[in-house]
C-alpha cells in the first residue's frame, strides 16, 4: 500500500518542486550561483556549520540511495540528480537564509519562519511532528539499518549483538550535546571525504577507457521512459533531495547556530556543500557501481548496499568490503548522531522541552527496530516522509520568496 502511495505521490510531487524551483531561480537571478563569489572571509564557525551540515547529508542517501536509483531507473538518472542539483540549490539559498534572518534564543530553523510566513502555528506543528518523524524515525532507520547490514555481510555476528554494539557508540556521541556532535563531525566529515575522493579518482584512472562510453550511456538513457514508477527523471530528483536534503529544512536548522548574522558567508559555504555531495560524492558512488558487474545481479528487497558491496569486491576484492565497511560507518554514522540533534531541536519547539532523554531513547528504540524492518519497506517510509515535510517548507519558502529577496 506504502509503495503504491509512494510510486503516485512522487511524480506530482517531483513537478511541482522542480517547477517551483526554477521559477525561484529565475526569480532571483540564479542567485545560488551568484553567492559562490560572495565569500570574503573563512571563518572556524563556518567550517563547522559546513562540517555539520554535510554530516548530516552525506549518509546512504549518497551511496546505497545512488544504488538504488541505477537499478530502478537506470544510469540516466546520475544525470537528473546533478541537474536536480542546480535546481534545488535555490532552496538551500533560501534556506540558508531564512534560518539566519529567522530565529530565536531558543530554537531556530523552518518552524520558526513557517509560523510566521503563514501566521499558522498549526503547520508548524505539522511540520514539526514531520521532522520528528523523518530524522528520528525514518532516516536513522535506513542509517542504522545499513550499518548492521554491513557489519554482518563480513563478520559472524548476531544481530542482537551489532545492535547493542551500535546503540552504544551512538549514546555516546549524543549524551553531551551539540558540543559533541560538533567536534565529532568536524572530525569525521574531512577524514570520509577524503578516504571517498582518492577511492574515487582510482576509479576513474583505472577505468578510463570506458568513461567516455559511461557519459554517453548516461545522456541515452537519462530520457528512457520504462514505466511511470522508474522515470530517471523523478528518481533522479527524489534521490538528489535524499543526498542534499535541499528543500527539507535541514540546512536552516544547521544554519539557525550561527553567531554571525552575515548569511552571504553561509550561502558560500552551504551551497558550495550542496554541490559537493551531488557532483562529487554521488557522482563517485555512480562510478564505482556502473564499472562494476553490477546488472548480473539478482538481489531482492535491496537496501542498495548490497549492490555497492559487490562493487567495491569487483574492483578491490576482499579488501574492498573492509574499506566499505569503514565508510559506511563513517557515514551512516556521522548521520545518525545529527538527525538526533535535528530530532532534538523540533521536540524542543514543540515542546519546550530542555531533558533530551526521551528523544536519546527514541533513537535507540528506532536502532532496535532497524534491524528487523524489512529495506524496501524502510526506503518507502524514508521516500514518504522526505516528501510531505519538503512540501510544507518549500511551500513556506515560496511564500518568503518577496521578503527574502528584498533582504539581499
Amino acid at each position: 500500500m506504502l509503495i503504491k502511495i509512494n510510486s503516485f505521490l512522487w511524480p506530482v510531487t517531483t513537478i511541482i518542486i522542480g517547477i517551483v524551483g526554477i521559477y525561484l531561480l529565475f526569480y532571483n537571478n540564479f542567485a545560488p550561483i551568484k553567492a559562490l563569489k560572495e565569500c570574503k572571509k573563512i571563518s572556524k564557525n563556518n567550517v563547522k556549520l559546513l562540517n555539520l551540515s554535510l554530516a548530516g547529508k552525506i549518509g546512504v542517501g549518497s551511496i546505497s540511495g545512488v544504488a538504488i536509483s541505477i537499478i530502478t531507473g537506470g544510469i540516466g538518472t546520475i544525470f537528473w540528480i546533478w541537474i536536480s542539483s542546480i535546481i534545488l540549490s535555490i532552496y538551500t539559498y533560501y534556506e540558508t537564509k531564512a534560518g539566519i534572518l529567522y530565529k530565536d534564543r531558543n530554537v531556530g530553523g523552518p518552524f520558526i519562519y513557517i509560523k510566521n510566513i503563514t501566521n499558522n502555528r498549526l503547520i508548524s506543528i505539522i511540520y514539526s511532528l514531520l521532522i520528528i518523524f523523518t530524522f528520528l524515525f525514518s532516516f536513522i532507520l535506513i542509517q542504522s539499518n545499513t550499518i548492521i547490514i554491513s557489519l554482518n555481510n563480513i563478520f559472524i555476528i548476531s544481530k542482537e549483538l551489532l545492535v547493542i554494539i551500535v546503540c552504544i557508540f551512538v549514546f555516546l556521541s549524543i549524551n553531551k550535546g551539540i558540543k559533541s556532535i560538533t567536534k565529532i563531525v568536524s572530525f569525521l566529515v574531512p577524514l570520509m571525504g577524503f578516504i571517498y575522493i582518492v577511492i574515487g579518482f582510482f576509479i576513474i584512472i583505472n577505468n578510463y577507457k570506458i568513461i567516455p562510453n559511461i557519459l554517453i550511456d548516461i545522456l541515452n538513457n537519462a530520457f528512457k521512459i520504462k514505466s511511470i514508477s522508474t522515470i530517471p527523471f523523478i528518481i533522479g530528483f527524489q534521490r538528489a533531495i535524499f543526498a542534499n536534503e535541499s528543500g527539507i529544512g535541514s540546512t536552516a536548522m544547521i544554519v539557525s547556530l550561527s553567531k554571525e548574522n552575515d548569511y552571504k558567508q553561509e550561502l558560500f559555504f552551504q551551497i558550495i556543500g550542496n554541490y559537493f555531495i551531488t557532483f562529487v560524492i554521488c557522482t563517485i558512488s555512480f562510478l564505482i557501481i556502473v564499472t562494476s558487474n553490477y546488472s548480473t545481479l539478482g538481489i531482492i528487497n535491496i537496501n542498495g548496499i548490497e549492490i555497492v558491496n559487490n562493487a567495491f569486491f569487483y574492483h578491490f576484492g576482499e579488501f574492498g568490503e573492509y574499506v566499505l565497511l569503514i565508510i559506511i560507518i563513517l557515514f551512516s554514522f556521522s548521520t545518525i548522531i545529527t538527525s538526533y540533534y535535528y530530532g532534538e531541536i523540533a521536540i524542543k519547539y514543540l515542546f519546550n522541552n530542555k531533558n533530551n532523554t526521551i528523544v536519546k531513547i527514541i533513537v535507540i528504540i528506532v536502532i532496535v527496530l532497524s534491524a528487523y524492518i524489512n529495506p524496501k519497506k524502510i526506503w518507502t517510509i524514508v521516500d514518504l516522509s522526505v516528501l510531505f515535510t519538503t512540501i510544507i517548507n518549500v511551500y513556506a519558502l515560496f511564500k518568503l520568496r518577496k521578503p527574502l529577496k528584498e533582504s539581499s
